[in-house]
């Protein structure tokens, strides 16, 4: 009767637990690095849904074994979302059920998702596979694509999973906010002044269309007022100056002091010399740089900066590709182009782990001593030289032998982030028109980059392509990810951005060890538990023999 009385006690207690289990659902994350913890602005942004979302996983079906690890933190990832949020509803479709693979990844394709090609080796023998690593978030009538897969040049496989997954709360929040955003800001894009060509501006503009209200601002309409244009652009809450080339008055920069005094943030990228392009690229294959004269030096010197008159050669560098030989005996061979310095973006919330960003013929910038905070967001390498203007540049030079020794110059910034409180560039100076609403003092908030191409996409056939990639080298460089952040700090997303300063430990296998010693490791799993089965075996049986002998 008691053994019956204890089973069933036994019983109710396990159907108490299962029926607690269901109700009560505790997590906790007992990691090192709080992988498994969403960040307090990610709880505020799903916390304040009005209505649900629903989360499209693309990443599944039969995956490699690399990207089945990668599924799984990010079901991790989506099961917090979830946890935390009743209106987040996640759903996971194979696209290789549809049917044909060759109908499905054209499919996708049009729907802009590019499929992945991952390559694995296993016993000797090359597998490929295609996987689609994208998101889709939908949100009453609007979607949008979010990708798994960060990529920079250069990057292991591992490399790339291990930053895309730092990276995963921070695009997924990203396509979250896009999706929702309602209230867009205003961005102006600075049309006069000879600035960056439509065409090569269209990549970062269709970027920033689910961010952001666009708009062309011309500061040289004849028939708009100085005050008029001040007040115009005043209703603006960044303006973008991209590539001019083409001399500032005096009017149009006590238009810019006033805006940026009254709270406006403005991202220059400025070339500090000019570069005869059509020239250097074509039959002469060559060209002066010369001083590209925009009457701006008083400005950027007020704001503690100073583009110097020089062109940067590094070794650190990208590729330039030239034509050997002519007609059918064409090749083309790329060579470093000690005048195109790539850049590691600085450790700040807006260049953070983004990769190497693709810089053109350009300056190097000095700080000059003032109550302005300036940040170092981008320098050249460690292996510089910066000779006088002006300089001689000839094509033929990117195919002579470099010598290090002469590139003795430590590194060079090329962007600086200047924020503060500061006087107006025209106190105590004759105002060049009358403005009631002068501002002798205020907050200034401003990026400078010096060069002048650092946003434009290259152009092939007459349809833009996006921005940092190179269609000579088919490399991808990260300029649309700076440019954006950069956009994104001014306008005072720093909350969003911190988030992709997330960073996982990870401990990594040494694929060197396990080519070494794979063999001899597998043996010891198979047969070590094999061996102790044996020797508990064996350990029994001479105990029960001593106990009979006894």
């Amino acid at each position: 009767m008691q053994q019956i009385k204890n089973t069933l006690v036994v019983v109710l207690l396990f159907i108490i637990m299962v029926n607690l289990s269901r109700n009560l659902f505790l997590q906790f994350d007992l990691t090192q690095d709080k992988r498994y913890s969403l960040s307090e602005t990610t709880l505020l942004e799903i916390n304040s849904l009005d209505q649900p979302i629903q989360i499209d996983v693309f990443l599944s079906g039969a995956l490699p074994v690399n990207y089945l690890r990668f599924r799984n933190e990010l079901d991790a990832m989506l099961s917090q979302l979830k946890y935390n949020s009743n209106k987040i509803v996640v759903k996971y479709i194979d696209p290789f059920e549809a049917g044909n693979s060759k109908e499905v990844i054209q499919e996708m394709k049009e729907y802009g998702m590019d499929p992945e090609l991952v390559i694995e080796n296993k016993n000797g023998n090359r597998l490929e596979s295609l996987i689609f690593p994208w998101l889709m978030v939908n949100y009453a009538d609007k979607s949008e694509l979010i990708p798994l897969l960060i990529k920079q040049l250069g990057e292991t496989e591992n490399e790339r999973i291990i930053r895309s997954l730092q990276q995963m709360e921070y695009n997924i929040m990203d396509g979250i906010f896009r999706v929702r955003n309602s209230q867009k800001k205003n961005l102006a894009i600075l049309t006069s002044h000879h600035t960056s060509e439509d065409i090569k501006m269209i990549d970062l503009l269709q970027n920033l269309r689910p961010y952001y209200n666009l708009a062309a601002f011309d500061l040289k309409k004849p028939e708009i007022s100085p005050i008029q244009s001040l007040e115009n652009l005043n209703r603006f809450d960044i303006l973008i100056i991209s590539n001019p080339n083409e001399v500032f008055s005096e009017t149009e920069k006590y238009i810019f002091d006033q805006y940026d005094l009254q709270g406006g943030k403005i991202l220059w990228m400025v070339n500090g010399m000019s570069i005869d392009r059509d020239s250097l690229f074509n039959k002469m294959g060559k060209a002066y740089s010369l001083n590209n004269e925009l009457n701006l030096d008083d400005y950027f010197f007020h704001n503690g900066i100073r583009i110097q008159k020089t062109l940067i050669q590094d070794i650190y560098c990208a590729p330039i590709v030239l034509a050997r030989n002519n007609g059918n005996n064409a090749q083309y061979i790329p060579y470093p182009w000690i005048y195109y310095p790539l850049s590691e973006p600085e450790k700040t919330l807006i260049g953070r782990d983004i990769g190497p960003v693709l810089t053109q013929f350009v300056s190097s910038l000095d700080t000059i001593n003032n109550s302005l905070t300036k940040t170092i967001l981008m320098k050249s390498s460690q292996f510089t030289k910066t000779p006088l203007a002006p300089t001689l540049i000839e094509l033929d030079q990117a195919t002579k032998k470099i010598n290090p020794s002469e590139f003795n110059e430590t590194s060079k910034a090329i962007g600086y982030l200047i924020q503060g409180k500061q006087k107006s560039l025209f106190n105590n100076r004759i105002k060049p028109f009358k403005n009631k609403n002068h501002l002798e003092f205020g907050e200034t908030k401003i990026i400078i980059f010096s060069d002048g191409n650092i946003s434009e996409n290259q152009v092939d056939k007459g349809s833009p392509l996006a921005l940092g990639y190179d269609k000579w080298t088919n490399n991808f460089y990260s300029n649309r990810i700076l440019i954006m952040n950069s956009i994104h700090f001014l306008t005072g997303n720093e909350n969003r951005l911190a988030l992709r300063e997330k960073s996982w430990k990870f401990a990594l296998l040494d694929n060197q060890k396990i080519k070494l010693k794979g063999i001899f490791v597998k043996w010891l799993m198979l047969l070590t538990p094999i061996i102790l089965i044996l020797g508990a075996g064996l350990l029994n049986k001479l105990l029960k023999s001593k106990h009979i002998d006894t």
